[in-house]
C-alpha cells in the first residue's frame, strides 16, 4: 500500500521570497499552480544552478502534493531521464530524483561499483551540506547492514545512507535524511528528508544515568509469552519464547516516567506460514479434475465469494484468477484479481481464497487509498469494531471463538486518517500465537472493510512445560544489553518531544525452553552475511569470491567447496544477481520463473540439481546480456581455443560473445564439455561484474 510521507520541513535552501498565485498563469514553460502560494518562476533559476540542470531537459512540469503545500518541479529529456526536485512554501528543498532511463532491472546487467562505499557516503555528506548546511554537521549514519553484517542487495546499483539529525549528540529518532548514490559515477539518485521542523528539544541537564534507566525498564517493561516462529525465508518452526510487546515504552530520561514514544508492536499477520513450501502452478487439466471431484471450489464461486464478501457492486469487476497448489500439501489456493474502473481510469489488487474450504485468506480494496481523506467520519472506533468483529464471526465463526481482540494504538498503521486497523490474534493454551489470526482494515467514512489478512498455523505447538519464568528470561534478554538515549516524540502527539532511553534490541527472543537469544537477524546473517570460507585459502579463486562477497550473496555454510561441481540452480542463484535480483533462494519454482521470462533458461533446459558444462554457462550469460544470436550461426565464429573442435556448433557464437564481454580468455584450452566448478563460477560471475566495457 501507499503511504503517506511527511517530508522533512527542516531543510536549509531557502531559495527566495514567496508570494502568493490566485490564478493559473504560464511564464515561457513554466506552469504556476493556482492553489499554491509558491511562485514557480522564482525557483527555477537557482533550483537547476544548485543541481547543475542543464539545458538538454528541455520539457518541465510541475505537480501539486495532494494536501501539502509542496510544489514538484521536473525537468526531462524523453527517453533519457528525469530530474525532480520538490519545494515546500518555505523555498526548502524537500525531495530530489535524478532518474535515468537506463536503470531498467529487467534488461540491464550490473558492474561492480567504480566508488567505495566510504566514498559515496562523503558525496552523500557533500550533497546535504550543499542543501542543508546547518545540519551537516549534525547527522549520523545509521547503518543496520553493517551492524548485522548482511550485505546491501542494492549496492551494485549504488549506495543508500541513512542519516539521523542529532542535537546536543543525542539522535532525533524523528528526523533522518535518505541519500542513495550511484555506484559506478558516484552522482546522488535521490535525497529524501524525513520529520517535522523547530521541534522543542529538551536539554541534558539532570537526566538519569543509563544504568539507573536500565533498571527502571527491566522493572516496568514485561516479556510475553508467545508461540513464536522461528527461521529465515520459507523454513520455519514454532517455539516458545519470551519477547517484548509493548515495545513503544520507554524511560523520559528527565522524570524517570515510562513514556509511550517508540514504534508499537505489530502482532504480524501474515501468508508466510501458508507458502511455507512454496507453491507451484496448476495444469487446465488437474484444475479441473479438482473442480469435477468437488476438493476445491470453482473461480466463479471464489470469484463470487469476495464481490458478495466485500459488497463490490457497480465498478467492480474480476479481471483475472488462477490456481496455486502448496508444495507436498493437499492445498490449493484461488489467487483473484479485482478491478475497479472510475472516470480517469482503473486500478487492481489481488485477493486469495482458500480453495477447498473457501476461506478468504487476504483482500485489498483496489481503490483509491486516499480518497477518504477529505471526508467526514461517519462511525466512532467503538461502532467500527463492532463491525470488524461481527465481519469475522459472519465469515470465520469457528475460529473467531479462539482469538482474543488487541487493541492497536494510533488510528492506522498506513497513516490514513479515516481508517481503523484491527488485529485478532489466535491463542491456544492463553497463550498468543505470532501469526495466525485476522487482521481488519475499515474506512471510518463508508464503514466498509478495506483490507483484510487472515492467516492460521495448524502445525503441533509445543507445550509449555519445562519452561524458564520471565524474571530469568528478563537476565537473559537484558544482559550485557545497552539503553540508547534520543529525542523521540510521544505516539499521542508527536510534536511533543521527549529525551528517553530505548532499548533498541526489541526484536530478541529468549526460547522459554532453552533460555537462549533467538536473533533472527543474526539468522539472516548466517544465510546472507559476508562469510569467512576456511578452505579457499589455495583457491586460485580467493581474491575474486572475497570480492564477490561485497556485493552479492554466495553460498551458505563454512566451506565453499571450490572444486566441487556446481549445480544449475545454484550456478543461476549467482548469475541472476548480476542483474540485481535478490529472492529467498529456498523458492526455487520463483528463481525459474524469473530465469524463463528473462529469456535466460528455457523450460526444456530447467535441470535444477543436474550440472552445467562450461559451454552452457557461456550460453545462460549470453542470454543474460540479451545478446544470443538467432539461428546456428556457429561455423561463422573465429575461436583461438585449442580444443575450439569440441564446442557445440550452436554454442560457438555464445563462447564467441562471452569472449569479446571479457567473460573468458582466449588462450589454451577451453574443456567445453567439463562440468563447472564452484570457484570457476565465483570467476566467470567476478568477471561480468568487473568487466569494463
Amino acid at each position: 500500500m501507499k503511504k503517506k510521507i511527511s517530508l522533512a520541513l527542516s531543510v536549509g535552501v531557502l531559495l527566495t521570497t514567496l508570494s502568493p498565485v490566485q490564478t493559473l498563469a504560464k511564464s515561457s514553460n513554466t506552469a504556476i499552480i493556482s492553489s499554491s502560494s509558491i511562485d514557480v518562476d522564482k525557483y527555477i533559476p537557482k533550483i537547476k544552478a544548485i543541481f547543475q540542470i542543464s539545458d538538454d531537459y528541455d520539457n518541465f512540469r510541475t505537480n501539486k502534493y495532494r494536501d501539502e503545500d509542496i510544489i514538484e518541479l521536473s525537468w526531462y529529456i524523453t527517453d533519457k531521464g528525469e530530474i525532480s526536485v520538490s519545494i515546500d512554501s518555505e523555498g526548502n528543498i524537500v525531495r530530489y530524483y535524478n532518474w535515468k532511463n537506463d536503470m531498467n532491472r529487467e534488461e540491464k546487467v550490473y558492474k561492480f561499483p567504480k566508488i567505495s562505499k566510504e566514498e559515496g557516503e562523503k558525496i552523500a555528506r557533500d550533497f546535504i551540506r550543499k542543501i542543508s548546511p546547518e545540519i551537516a554537521d549534525k547527522i549520523e549514519l545509521k547503518d543496520d547492514y553493517e551492524r548485522y553484517g548482511i550485505y546491501n542487495e542494492h549496492s551494485l546499483e549504488g549506495y543508500t545512507y541513512i542519516f539521523t539529525e542529532t542535537e546536543n549528540n543525542v539522535p532525533i529518532s524523528d528526523k533522518s535524511i535518505n541519500v542513495t548514490v550511484d555506484g559506478q559515477n558516484g552522482e546522488v539518485i535521490s535525497y529524501y528528508p524525513y520529520g517535522q521542523k523547530n521541534l522543542k528539544l529538551p536539554n541534558k541537564e539532570g537526566i538519569i544515568s543509563e544504568d539507573e534507566a536500565k533498571e527502571l525498564y527491566r522493572e516496568k517493561v514485561g516479556l510475553e509469552l508467545m508461540y513464536k516462529l522461528r527461521g529465515v525465508d520459507n523454513n520455519f518452526e514454532r517455539y516458545l519464547g519470551y519477547t517484548i510487546t509493548n515495545t513503544d515504552k520507554t524511560i523520559d530520561a528527565k522524570t524517570k516516567d515510562i513514556v509511550s514514544t517508540s514504534e508499537n508492536y505489530m502482532y504480524p499477520i501474515y501468508r508466510q506460514y501458508l507458502y511455507e513450501k512454496g507453491v507451484e502452478n496448476v495444469s487446465s487439466a488437474e484444475e479441473n479434475t479438482l473442480i469435477n471431484s468437488k476438493a476445491i471450489i470453482s473461480r466463479n464461486d471464489a470469484s463470487k465469494k469476495i464481490l458478495d464478501t466485500f459488497k463490490l457492486g457497480e465498478g467492480y469487476e474480476v479481471s483475472t484468477s488462477h490456481i496455486e497448489k502448496i508444495k507436498e500439501e493437499d492445498n490449493y489456493i484461488w489467487v483473484v484479481s479485482i478491478m475497479r474502473y472510475e472516470k480517469d481510469g482503473s486500478s487492481s489488487a489481488d485477493a486469495a481464497v482458500n480453495a477447498k474450504t473457501g476461506e478468504i485468506i487476504g483482500f485489498s480494496d483496489p481503490r483509491s487509498w486516499d480518497e477518504d481523506d477529505n471526508e467526514k467520519v461517519k462511525y466512532s472506533k467503538e461502532e467500527l469494531l463492532k463491525k470488524a468483529k461481527e465481519f469475522i464471526q459472519k465469515n470465520n465463526p469457528e475460529k473467531y471463538k479462539e482469538t482474543e481482540y488487541v487493541e492497536i494504538s494510533g488510528i492506522d498503521q498506513y497513516g490514513y486518517s479515516n481508517e481503523y486497523q484491527f488485529q485478532f490474534i489466535r491463542k491456544s493454551n492463553d497463550i498468543k500465537v505470532e501469526n495466525s489470526g485476522f487482521r481488519v482494515v475499515i474506512s471510518g467514512v463508508t464503514g466498509n472493510v478495506v483490507d483484510y489478512s487472515y492467516s492460521w498455523d495448524d502445525s503441533e505447538l509445543p507445550l509449555a512445560e519445562d519452561i524458564i519464568g520471565e524474571d530469568k528470561a528478563k537476565e537473559v534478554i537484558f544482559d550485557g544489553k545497552e539503553l540508547e538515549l534520543e529525542y523521540q516524540g510521544e505516539n499521542e502527539d508527536k510534536e511533543n518531544i521527549k529525551l528517553v532511553y530505548d532499548f533498541k534490541d526489541k526484536h530478541l527472543v529468549v526460547d522459554a525452553k532453552t533460555g537462549e537469544i533467538v536473533d533472527n537477524k543474526k539468522e539472516l546473517e548466517r544465510k546472507y552475511g559476508k562469510k569467512t570460507y576456511k578452505d579457499i585459502e589455495n583457491s586460485f579463486a580467493k581474491n575474486q569470491i572475497e570480492k564477490l562477497q561485497e556485493n552479492i550473496t554466495l553460498f551458505e555454510g563454512e566451506d565453499f567447496k571450490p572444486k566441487s561441481e556446481i549445480t544449475q540452480k545454484d550456478f543461476f542463484k549467482l548469475l541472476i544477481q548480476t542483474k540485481r535480483m535478490f529472492y529467498g533462494w529456498d523458492d526455487e519454482d520463483y528463481l525459474y520463473e524469473v530465469l524463463v521470462r528473462q529469456n535466460i533458461v528455457k523450460n526444456e533446459e530447467k535441470n535444477p540439481d543436474g550440472k552445467v558444462t562450461r559451454e552452457e554457462a557461456m550460453k545462460y550469460i549470453v542470454r543474460a546480456f540479451g545478446q544470443e544470436q538467432s539461428g546456428n550461426l556457429g561455423e561463422i565464429y573465429r575461436i583461438d581455443y585449442n580444443d575450439a573442435d569440441q564446442i557445440d556448433s550452436s554454442l560457438r557464437g555464445h563462447v564467441a560473445i562471452a569472449k569479446g564481454l571479457g567473460i573468458i580468455s582466449g588462450e589454451g584450452n577451453f574443456r567445453p564439455k567439463d562440468n563447472l566448478r564452484r570457484d570457476e563460477a565465483a570467476v566467470l560471475i567476478y568477471n561480468i561484474l568487473n568487466r569494463s566495457n
